[in-house]
Formats: structure tokens, C-alpha cells, sequence
């Protein structure tokens, strides 16, 4: 299994904060948003991590190449793929695939629940997606049924996506280079094949200018 963290974005939901630097740059406590995730991304066994960037990539690449050297770069500078493009480029070059966003705060209480859930997935073959969930109360985004599965679209939401997903390495051949990985995930939706996993520990989420501010103090 291999490992994406998500760092391609337009640099616009963060408004002036990322005029001069790229979310996953901005400081948050005593480090950046981007080192977190690849810290965390370390400590869980894998082939190859990548990181994939589009929005200030030269920033990006400077900072992984000087600090996580080993760290392959998925360049969508010229152009952005949307998540699923960005996820397919890499699958085309992996096995399975953990996917992780870089706008979140990425701690190593994660850790055990990360773990749980990859050994779930490698157990269960007709997993193709597993995402990664907690049922905090605030800002349930998806719903997971009392099998585990994600079902999409619903009105009755009734936990939060926690930023992180697992995917095969064949789920992506027939769609296009270009594309949100949503539209996958309703096809698997349909097929039953995607399923939630419930963590014991929530991450905090920083992807918007309001939620970066308020958890900066």
C-alpha cells in the first residue's frame, strides 16, 4: 500500500492567508499542516508516500525535497486533476492506495485508528473504499448505515469524514484523468462496496480560513 497526501488545491478558501504561501505551508501550533500529515503518513508502513501539488508547487517541493526527501511528488502544476484525477495518477503507479488531506491536524492519537482500519481493508477484498469517519457531533457530512456502509446520496447524515480513505488499486480505471472522486464513491455506493470505519479519535479539520483561525486561537 502506498500513500497520497491531498496538497493540490486552488489556494482560494483560505482567502489572503495563502496569498504569499500554500495551505499546506501554513504554520498551525509549532509546525506546518503539510508536516503532520507526512509524519503521520511515516509511521504507517507503506511502499511510497507522494504528495501531489498544483497552487504554489515550487513552495511545496522545496519543503518536501529539503525535509522529506524520500517523499515522491506528484506534479498537477501545469494542471489540477480534482481528487480523483489526483488519486488515479498515483494508483497507475501503486497498489492500494491511503489517501490523507493536508488541511487537517494530523496527531498520532490517529495512529491506532489509522492501523485498525488498513488491516480491516487488507481482510475484507470486497472493500474497494473505506473512509475513515467519527460520529462528533459537529458537521456530519455522510452517512454510514448500521452494516458500515456509506451510502450516497442521503439526506441522514449521522457521522463526519475524517479526512482519510483507502482505495483499490482498480477502482479508477474506467473514469476520466480529470474528476472528483465523489463520483466514484456514489458508484460505490450503488455497488456496496464502500464501507465506513468508525475511529475512537476525531481529527480537527482546518480546510477553511474560519476553521483555521478559530483552532489557532
Amino acid at each position: 500500500m502506498d500513500i497520497l497526501i491531498l496538497a493540490a488545491g486552488y489556494g482560494k478558501r483560505m482567502g489572503d492567508l495563502t496569498k504569499a504561501t500554500p495551505k499546506p505551508l501554513l504554520p498551525f501550533k509549532e509546525k506546518n499542516l503539510l508536516s503532520y500529515a507526512l509524519e503521520i503518513a511515516e509511521a504507517i508502513p507503506a511502499k511510497d508516500i507522494h504528495v501531489n501539488v498544483h497552487y504554489q508547487s515550487n513552495q511545496i517541493i522545496k519543503f518536501i525535497n529539503t525535509n522529506f526527501p524520500q517523499v515522491k511528488i506528484s506534479d498537477e502544476s501545469k494542471q489540477i486533476l480534482n481528487t480523483g484525477g489526483g488519486i488515479k495518477k498515483v494508483l497507475t503507479q501503486s497498489q492500494d492506495l491511503l489517501i490523507l488531506n493536508s488541511d487537517n491536524y494530523w496527531n498520532f492519537n490517529i495512529l491506532p485508528d489509522l492501523k485498525l482500519g488498513i488491516d480491516l481493508f487488507n481482510r475484507n477484498i470486497n472493500i474497494t473504499n473505506l473512509l475513515f469517519t467519527h460520529s462528533n457531533k459537529e458537521g456530519f457530512d455522510l452517512h454510514l448505515d448500521t452494516n458500515k456502509q456509506i451510502i450516497i446520496p442521503s439526506s441522514h447524515h449521522n457521522t463526519q469524514f475524517q479526512g482519510c480513505h483507502i482505495i483499490r488499486s482498480h477502482s479508477l480505471k474506467n473514469y476520466s484523468n480529470i474528476f472528483p472522486i465523489q463520483d466514484q464513491w456514489k458508484q460505490a455506493s450503488i455497488n456496496q462496496t464502500i464501507y465506513g470505519f468508525s475511529c475512537q479519535t476525531s481529527v480537527t479539520h482546518l480546510g477553511t480560513k474560519e476553521l483555521y483561525l478559530k483552532h489557532s486561537g
